[in-house]
């Protein structure tokens, strides 16, 4: 009698409930809409309705605005059922209490073009990465001299040719060659844009002098000559290896050069010195250690200090270590005769590719009466000042970027990734934190479901075998993008030995196939990795001089190459502060992200597609058997999780005169989310208190205790250096 009585009561209030009910799933907003509607409804109806519990709970209202009554577009995901390509993908679902948010709604539908067909997106991709026609290259050799003609020994000019396929010598290097072989001894900066070969310019003219020492002082022993000093590890090994094989033939090869870097045992490279050593290169933290720690190191007879990346040596904050080994240098320099070829005094020589004010101060205390070396083709704008003149790309370099809003922005990175793997390319992929980079190699290495099985016993057999030497995995196939292509890693927080054996097996010539590397700006700066054919900024720089590094990954020594950059719809500004500070000739991507998508998601075998839903369904369908992936598997789920948390930590570290373009308050981080695969925020997928320590949400609550400019400056120079010490391993 009681449920009878609660029946009744229940059906003399909402006489049509039983039609008209409210969802009691959906937004609040949404619900409180529909019920307004279903009174009106209600007031109007004079039909008799049937109010039966069975009834009631077996319909089902839809409870979004512009959705079907009918529930066919409306379908519950789980991890065993395939998307089905029947059913419209622009409807939000739902699963295990999230909502699956769609790709092409809202914000997102506003930049993508509405006239983009399979023809015109095939014509404008081709566009976007022929480089045929660009300009004429800037850093290439030059056809109008050869080395003979800069005064270089005919030895080493034909082992150049034979031994490293060098011809002639390059703008820089035909402006410094001279200057440093002429016997005047000056300090020299050598400014040169990124790609044009000024490591030659400084160790040619080092080991030509050298090779002419008289015969008795030609060995290991004779003394420590040469001091090179370089930001990152892989920028010193490169050099290591350069001047290794410039000595390896018979007039140079007594020279030992010796790499001394954070991450390798200081005992070995204690031995290598005791045994004597000729060209000692090294990063300023590594180097310091052993000229305070190191006994047998003997500095006294050092006639070269070449101070490689200057500007980056600077903004990593090793000015007063810098400072310190100069000094030191100075008080230890005790110089003999060694004959003619050689410098009679120390000769200091700072390298860069910017210059900045940072820059000008460590010239300053490095250099005296130094002589300013650039390109010779830059010699129209020697009275230029120095001021105003901006630091520019290689000319033959093809540059363009593209809005994306946030929740395209992985599912457009697959898509460039996809298209321009199928032609064999290499390419490189800039992102800001380490995290990120570990997340996206293993969502691009990620096998299917129906083979999981069989990679994680393959996991579980190469943990046995590598667990005692502690190396992590960095290379896999990239299965989700191209089933021939193969994905790399590369970031500060990587062993040296895992890290040296990347860029290796990324450089290696013998492997034909297509080539990936995901990278922090460890490798942005000074690394020459061979036939780089396109360069994808996933995150903006730091700073616009970051900018032009990680371009100048390709077009390097006359090859061409192409760059693209993905922005955020409120970074558009950035594009303006670019142009207002370096030369760049940087250009929009027709049809932005539409073009991107549908040439993406029209290859691997299959016919372009016919219409802008079915490349949206092919899109979708890839985002979501990730999303899928990741609620499968709680590790994979952390790593989404501490990547999204680092992006947006690292976020806050662009310099304070970018803060109005790169602002936290107007990320959506439900839509940074989707970019890492994940349906929520991980401040709401945790289910912890907001004022939780470590959460974005309790971040936000956290009051400021001083905001003077003076404090914000401080705190923004302890983030950047937090970050570059992650990503460096300074110290």
């Amino acid at each position: 009698m009681a449920e009878e009585s609660l029946l009744l009561n229940f059906v003399a209030d909402e006489p049509s409930s039983s039609v008209n009910r409210v969802n009691s799933g959906g937004r609040w907003k949404d619900r409180m809409k529909e019920k307004k509607n279903q009174k009106r409804k209600a007031a109007s109806s004079t039909s008799a309705k049937d109010h039966s519990p069975a009834a009631t709970n077996s319909r089902k209202v839809q409870s979004r605005e512009n959705v079907p009554a009918s529930n066919e577009s409306k379908r519950r995901k789980t991890a065993a059922s395939p998307v089905s390509k029947q059913h419209s993908v622009a409807k939000p679902v739902k699963h295990d209490n999230t909502f699956v948010s769609s790709l092409f709604t809202g914000d997102s539908k506003e930049h993508l073009s509405s006239t983009t067909n399979a023809h015109d997106t095939e014509d404008e991709n081709q566009s976007m990465f022929d480089t045929q026609n660009q300009d004429a290259p800037s850093n290439a050799p030059l056809s109008t001299t050869t080395f003979a003609g800069v005064q270089l020994d005919s030895q080493l000019a034909s082992h150049l040719e034979e031994k490293m396929n060098i011809t002639a010598p390059t703008n820089i290097q035909n402006s410094c060659l001279p200057a440093l072989l002429n016997g005047e001894d000056k300090d020299a900066f050598i400014e040169a844009e990124t790609g044009s070969g000024k490591t030659l310019a400084y160790l040619l003219p080092i080991i030509q002098r050298l090779v002419r020492l008289p015969p008795t002082k030609r060995s290991r022993t004779s003394g420590l000559f040469a001091v090179i000093v370089a930001p990152t590890r892989e920028l010193c090994q490169q050099i290591y290896n350069v001047a290794n094989n410039l000595t390896n033939n018979r007039l140079a090869h007594w020279i030992v050069s010796c790499n001394v870097i954070g991450g390798e045992k200081k005992k070995s490279e204690k031995s290598r010195i005791r045994k004597g050593v000729n060209i000692l290169i090294g990063t300023p933290g590594r180097l310091a250690d052993h000229i305070e720690n190191t006994e047998v190191l003997d500095l006294s007879q050092v006639r070269w200090v070449v101070l490689d990346e200057g500007d980056r040596l600077m903004d990593m904050g090793f000015e007063e270590t810098i400072t310190k080994i100069l000094s030191y240098l100075d008080s230890q320099n005790s110089l003999y005769p060694l004959g003619d070829s050689m410098p009679s005094r120390k000769v200091n020589v700072l390298c860069s590719a910017t210059i900045k004010d940072t820059v000008k101060r460590l010239s300053q205390s490095a250099l005296k009466d130094a002589m300013y070396l650039r390109s010779s083709s830059s010699s129209a704008d020697e009275n230029e000042d120095q001021k105003i003149r901006k630091s520019s790309a290689p000319a033959q370099l093809l540059q363009r970027y593209c809005v994306i809003p946030p929740k395209l922005r992985l599912v457009s990175l697959a898509a460039v990734l996809r298209s321009n793997l199928i032609n064999n390319q290499k390419i490189i992929v800039f992102l800001s934190c380490a995290d990120s980079v570990n997340f996206h190699f293993e969502a691009f290495r990620r096998k299917k479901a129906e083979i999981e099985v069989e990679q994680e016993e393959r996991e579980d057999e190469s943990k046995k075998t590598t667990s005692s030497t502690g190396n992590e995995e960095a290379v896999d196939t990239a299965y989700r993008l191209n089933e021939k292509a193969k994905v790399y890693r590369l970031h500060g927080s990587l062993s040296q030995q895992t890290r040296t054996k990347t860029l290796s097996q990324f450089c290696s010539e013998k492997d034909s196939s297509p080539r990936i590397l995901l990278c922090t700006d460890v490798a942005s700066r000074g690394l020459d990795l061979p036939n780089i054919d396109l360069v994808v900024q996933y995150d903006a720089p730091f700073s616009t001089d970051d900018y032009l590094h990680r371009i100048g990954r390709t077009a390097r020594a006359g090859h061409n190459g192409a760059a693209i950059m993905f922005l955020l719809p409120k970074e558009v500004e950035y594009i303006d502060l670019l142009r207002a500070n370096i030369k760049v000739n940087i250009t929009e991507q027709p049809n932005g992200p539409s073009s991107i998508l549908n040439s993406g998601f029209s290859v691997r075998g299959g016919p372009p597609a016919k219409s802008e839903l079915e490349w949206q369904d092919r899109a979708t369908e890839w985002q979501l058997e990730l999303e899928r992936m990741i609620l499968d598997s709680p590790e994979l789920k952390e790593v989404a999780k501490k990547a999204f948390s680092s992006y947006v930590r690292a976020y806050a570290t662009h310099l304070s005169s970018e803060r109005s373009i790169f602002n936290m308050r107007d990320l959506h981080l439900g839509h940074i989310a989707k970019s890492f695969a994940l349906r929520e925020a991980p401040g709401k997928m945790s289910n912890n208190n907001n004022k939780q320590k470590g959460t974005v949400a309790g971040a936000r609550l956290k009051k400021k205790k001083d905001n003077s400019p003076a404090a914000i400056a401080a705190k923004m120079q302890q983030k950047a250096m937090e970050h570059y010490s992650i990503e460096h391993n300074i110290g």
